[in-house]
């Protein structure tokens, strides 16, 4: 449903400084976290995990990695820890760095790299967050030399909905997350997840609906509407057409026309189902106008033929 790409700028930078240990974010500028996962992760695992990388800024001066790792299992698998020690230990030497001692001597040094793992599976996490205590060892032996790490743990489902972020469309963005395997059914978990925004306030409602229209394919306009008029009666048309309007007007990616052209063809499609090859490319010539005037037709549409009327050119 969503994956570690909901972490865009100012959101990831609210979710770092709001999870990382105290003592850590205490110590950051206030320059915002830059993505740089593109130097760290493994594309195989930026694809299928949505892994992210950020550097942040000390008061000193010197930067820091921060590593999210986001779990979309309903629990941990058996080797994880070994999973996470060979991701931290990679990030660590790509982002080395040669220091120079007053004696001319050279270092290599790893990068200083804090993991956070992003959990939202419906089970318990079962799993010590540092690698001393899975050693099962004394205290005093581990404390001899044995290789160790610590990671930060956010497992959303220990987490009061209200409590996910201080920052509304992050917050929204862990709720989608929070709930996306709590049913078997997608319905359940449709009606789960907007019942808990709507607690929460109108606010991360409607910023739900919109996480929903631009990120899942569990649902389409006409069943989110029915969802939300159900839990909040004669305001849920409202909210949808609302959302769905900005959208529109919004556009998304490569130009204000060709943003309205890919999110229409993606409402159409959750609607009526895979859309031929000639409506694409009617949709896709269109200007922006007439892509707005079928973007308020497919909220209230049954069929095709009423997305595009009696207008001459479909």
């Amino acid at each position: 449903m969503l994956d570690g790409r909901f972490l865009r700028p100012g959101h990831a930078d609210a979710f770092v400084r709001e999870r990382l240990p105290a003592a850590v974010a205490a110590r950051l500028t206030d320059t915002p976290a830059v993505d740089r996962s593109e130097s760290f992760i493994d594309p195989l695992l930026r694809e299928r995990r949505g892994d992210r990388v950020f550097v942040l800024e000390t008061e000193t001066g010197q930067t820091v990695l921060v590593w999210t790792m986001v779990e979309h299992k309903s629990a941990p698998e058996p080797d994880s820890l070994i999973q996470t020690l060979t991701g931290l230990a990679g990030i660590a030497a790509r982002g080395a760095v040669r220091r120079q001692n007053p004696d001319g001597t050279v270092w290599q040094v790893p990068a200083p790299v804090f993991p956070i793992v992003l959990y939202h599976g419906a089970r318990r996490w079962p799993l010590p967050t540092s690698l001393s205590d899975a050693y099962d060892l004394p205290p005093d032996l581990v404390a001899q030399g044995l290789l160790d790490f610590r990671y930060t743990l956010v497992d959303l489902g220990a987490i009061p909905d209200a409590e996910l972020s201080r920052h509304p469309p992050l917050q929204a963005g862990l709720l989608v997350l929070k709930y996306a395997m709590r049913d078997d059914d997608p319905m359940d978990t449709l009606e789960r997840l907007v019942d808990a925004a709507a607690v929460i306030g109108l606010t991360a409602l409607a910023l739900v609906v919109r996480y929903l229209f631009k990120a899942s394919d569990l649902v389409d306009p006409t069943r989110l509407r029915r969802v939300v008029a159900g839990i909040l009666p004669g305001q849920g048309d409202d909210i949808v057409t609302t959302v769905a309007e900005q959208l529109i007007a919004e556009g998304e990616i490569k130009g204000r026309a060709e943003g309205k052209a890919e999110l229409l063809l993606r409402l159409m499609t959750r609607r009526f189902g895979p859309v031929a090859p000639d409506i694409e490319a009617r949709i896709h010539a269109a200007d922006a106008a007439l892509l707005d005037v079928w973007g308020d037709r497919i909220l209230d549409a049954r069929s095709l033929a009423d997305v595009f009327g009696a207008d001459p050119r479909h």
